[in-house]
C-alpha cells in the first residue's frame, strides 16, 4: 500500500539487482487494468511493482504470474493514517481530474478520489486480513511481510529472495524529517497539472533525480 514503506523497499531491491517500478502509471497499464487484463506488459521490463495500483489486484496478478513472490509492507494503521492524510496526492491542491489515471488508481485501491479516514482504515485493515488469509496453507512461501519501523530489512528481504544479505544501513527513504514542504507556488502548479489531467508525480521523481546527480540524498 502506498505509505508504508513501498519507497524504502523500492530502493531496496534496486540494490539487489532487480529492475524494479514505483507506481506504475503509464497509459499502458492502466488501458491493461481497465480491461482486467492482468498479464501486464509492463512485466516484460520490470521484475517488481509495487504501490497504487498493485495492491488492489494482487490476486489476479497471482492468477496472470503463477508462483510469484509478493511482499507486504506494513506499520501501525494510526500512523499509516496519518502519513496518507498528509501525503501529496490527498492534498486540496492536487485532486486528480475527474477519469485521469491517478482518479482511476485511487478509486480502484480506496473506492474514493479523495482521503476519508474512516474508508483508508477499512481498505487498509480489510487488505492486510485479505492478503494473509489468501497467502495461507499452500501458498505462504510465497508472501513475505516487512515492517520497517520495527527493524526488518536486509536479512528478511535478502532470504526471502535468496539473495546475500547486504553488508549496508538499509534504504529509508521519504522519512518524515526528510520533507520538503511545497511552496504555495509549487501547489498552484500542481493544481494546475492535475486540474489538466497530467500526472504530477514526475515533478517529484525529476527533483529526486537531480539531487542524486548533485550528490544530494
Amino acid at each position: 500500500m502506498p505509505k508504508s514503506g513501498t519507497s524504502s523497499l523500492h530502493s531496496a531491491l534496486s540494490r539487489l539487482g532487480f529492475c524494479s517500478n514505483h507506481n506504475p502509471d503509464d497509459r499502458r497499464t492502466e488501458e491493461e487494468l481497465r480491461h482486467a487484463n492482468y498479464r501486464l506488459s509492463i512485466l516484460s521490463k520490470y521484475d517488481a511493482l509495487m504501490d497504487t495500483p498493485i495492491p488492489a489486484v494482487f490476486a489476479q496478478l497471482d492468477t496472470a504470474w503463477p508462483d510469484s513472490k509478493f511482499i507486504l509492507t506494513t506499520r501501525p494503521v494510526d500512523e499509516w493514517i496519518e502519513s496518507t492524510r498528509r501525503a501529496g496526492f490527498n492534498q486540496s491542491y492536487a485532486q486528480p481530474k475527474k477519469g485521469s489515471t491517478v482518479d482511476f488508481y485511487n478509486n480502484l485501491l480506496f473506492g474514493s478520489s479523495v482521503f476519508n479516514e474512516e474508508r483508508y482504515r477499512w481498505v487498509y485493515e480489510t487488505h492486510h486480513r485479505t492478503v494473509s488469509e489468501y497467502f495461507s496453507g499452500v501458498k505462504s512461501d510465497q508472501l513475505l511481510t516487512l515492517d520497517f519501523g520495527r527493524g526488518d530489512g536486509w536479512n528478511e528481504l535478502c532470504n526471502f529472495l535468496g539473495k546475500t544479505v547486504l553488508e549496508e544501513p538499509f534504504p529509508r527513504a521519504n522519512a518524515i524529517d526528510a520533507r520538503i514542504e511545497l511552496t504555495q507556488l509549487q501547489k498552484s502548479l500542481v493544481g494546475m497539472l492535475v486540474s489538466c489531467g497530467i500526472d504530477y508525480r514526475w515533478l517529484r521523481k525529476k527533483g529526486r533525480s537531480i539531487r542524486l546527480k548533485l550528490g544530494g540524498k
